[in-house]
């Protein structure tokens, strides 16, 4: 909730009338995975700046480009504020303005008709990346008797290969450890300062954060971290980089066996825990061998000397993390490439280490939703018969669809609504 402050103190404008209020700002607001704490300056009921709370144990004060910007955002001309029903042919961009009773009660109709028309399982419950309402559409989901809930597109290609990977490679979700987990932040002594930080296809800086804040990297590189980029695009931390490799666009894969390659060959890689607590290390070292250093070169446009020195870096680091985005996951290969990346950390180590990889889990299971989106998909059998279960589009198909939370595979619900075939 929202809390007023600062009323009647002199604010933003230098007049007495501006109001302070303390908020947080994520997906819709700023359009992240964040929770920043923000100041809102508010003057005569009109937003007109916003800043970072300095204390708040997120984002320290610190925004990027989007929170900034809300003011245009709150009050940009084209902002939806009502419901739109269209009035002409779909693509015709002809609209009216609806109450939300109207609306609701239209989709209520029209839900109520394809259920007794083609039975529940015609409809597909469809999310993007929205924090707040993943719970509650499943619980939508299945009350209407559709065992048909998934992320959309996006999120196929988007994120789910790399959880995915991280899943069967690790058993469960790593983020790069920036003290975030942590009271004291960067001054507890539980935490120790990556020696090296490579940020791998994302501007964090500008962008969505999932589970890392580009203002923590560079507090990090403040602090003395070393810096690798790898990225086509000369991007602001590219700028400040020790070791910048501007790949060929989609040869990441590539790059990651050329990095392995390095890292096996010059045996720079923790022995104790690859023999400890990893599987089929020598059908890896077999794989890399294919992919040489002046191989790697030609496939990525990269120079060899700076694929070597990257990887001596990133692997002689103790401890070392590693931020990656979306490039990775909208590769044609995109699970394969995720695995390869997740190679580097787990051959040299860095897991579960403070400063390196570490697990990001709510703790005992909690979360922002009524229920985790696992736990709902978990007793949705006693929600519906069985029979009603056997109608999940992709169940059988992509029998690994099970080990996230996706209900439905959104290829072959694509290819069944071009198809007409269910």
């Amino acid at each position: 909730m929202p809390i007023d402050e600062t009323a009647g103190r002199a604010g933003a404008a230098g007049s007495d009338d501006v109001s302070v209020i303390k908020s947080t700002v994520w997906s819709a607001g700023a359009g992240c995975h964040g929770g920043c704490g923000v100041n809102l300056h508010v003057k005569d009921g009109k937003l007109i700046k916003v800043e970072g709370i300095e204390d708040h144990p997120y984002n320290l004060g610190t925004l990027c480009p989007r929170a900034l910007a809300l003011t245009e955002f709150v009050y940009h001309p084209k902002r939806l504020m009502t419901p739109l029903i269209r009035t002409g042919e779909r693509g015709t961009d002809t609209w009216r303005e609806a109450t939300w009773d109207e609306a609701l009660g239209l989709i209520e109709q029209r839900m109520g008709d394809l259920r007794r028309d083609f039975g529940a399982e015609s409809m597909v419950f469809v999310q993007g990346t929205g924090r707040d309402v993943g719970g509650w559409l499943v619980f939508l989901a299945y009350n209407y008797g559709s065992p048909n809930w998934m992320q959309s597109l996006p999120g196929n290609s988007c994120y789910h290969p790399r959880l995915l990977a991280m899943k069967v490679a690790a058993g469960d979700y790593l983020v790069p450890d920036s003290s975030q987990f942590l009271a004291e932040r960067y001054d507890s002594p539980e935490w120790t300062l990556p020696e090296c930080y490579t940020v791998w296809g994302q501007n964090p800086t500008a962008t969505c954060n999932d589970g890392n804040n580009g203002h923590w990297i560079i507090d990090c590189v403040k602090r003395g971290s070393k810096l690798v980029v790898i990225d086509p695009n000369y991007t602001w931390l590219a700028s400040r980089a020790d070791i910048w490799l501007p790949l060929r666009p989609g040869t990441d894969g590539a790059l990651a066996l050329g990095l392995l390659n390095v890292i096996i060959n010059e045996e720079l890689y923790d022995k104790e825990f690859v023999d400890r607590w990893t599987i089929s290390f020598d059908e890896l070292k077999a794989r890399v061998q294919e992919y040489p250093l002046n191989r790697v070169s030609e496939i990525t446009w990269v120079d060899e000397e700076t694929i070597r020195a990257a990887a001596r870096l990133y692997a002689t680091s103790k401890p070392a993390a590693l931020q990656w985005g979306v490039p990775v996951d909208m590769a044609p290969e995109g699970f394969t490439v995720a695995t390869a990346i997740n190679h580097l950390w787990t051959i040299t180590g860095n897991i579960e280490k403070p400063g390196s990889m570490v697990v990001a889990r709510p703790a005992f299971g909690i979360t922002s939703y009524p229920m985790s989106q696992e736990a709902i998909a978990d007793m949705y059998g006693s929600m519906m018969s069985k029979e009603q279960q056997a109608k999940r589009i992709g169940a059988d198909t992509y029998p690994m669809v099970k080990n996230l939370h996706w209900r439905s595979q959104p290829d072959m619900v694509i290819e069944q609504m071009y198809s007409g075939d269910p």
